[in-house]
């Protein structure tokens, strides 16, 4: 159930957040970022659970099991007809905007937008949302980590238009929350 409404979520957030910087989503470019947004935790499918659903936190070893996840997704959807773009989009989404990010260390541009957007939107519906190992975090919250990592795991300029956009969907539902309200408030 999480998961479902986790990718829904990060679907919907990363399509306002496209739309607001002002991409191209005009037929399979739109197609190809949702399934990108959808799908971009594909891989977890070959993480094992006790891995997945730990409480505490991840030892050195079970980090780097969960680090494959990006490159066990792309492999999954690299096959699929028509799916290469996505696979790169879910190769690509646990890079960091400074180039710390793994699975190649990619830095700024050379990762894709799509994927950049993906690292945003994810990372604030994480945040706010309950988790084995800790209880969800406000929406406040969410929006200054955004703002401190802006220039280092994310691209500023997504960060800067996605909290726009929060702030946005907030003025036209005060009692917004990317859970349950994203829909009443777009």
């Amino acid at each position: 159930h999480y998961t479902y409404g986790h990718v829904e979520e990060v679907e919907r957030l990363g399509l306002v957040t496209a739309k607001a910087l002002g991409l191209n989503l005009e037929g399979r470019r739109h197609d190809i970022l949702a399934a990108g947004l959808k799908l971009h935790d594909v891989g977890k499918i070959g993480i094992p659970d006790e891995i997945l659903k730990k409480c505490g936190k991840l030892t050195e070893a079970e980090y780097l099991i969960m680090k494959e996840h990006p490159r066990k997704g792309a492999r999954i959807l690299e096959p699929l007809a028509n799916f290469e773009e996505v696979a790169k989009i879910v190769l690509h989404h646990q890079e960091k905007f400074d180039g710390t990010g793994y699975p190649y260390g990619l830095k700024g541009e050379e990762i894709p937008i799509e994927s950049r957007i993906v690292a945003v939107v994810d990372a604030f519906h994480a945040m706010t949302s309950t988790r084995p190992y800790r209880k969800a975090r406000s929406v406040d919250y969410a929006k200054a980590e955004l703002h401190k990592y802006s220039g280092t795991q994310f691209d500023p300029q997504i960060v800067d238009v996605f909290l726009g956009e929060i702030d946005r969907l907030i003025q036209k539902n005060p009692s917004f929350d990317p859970h349950t309200s994203l829909d009443k408030a777009c």
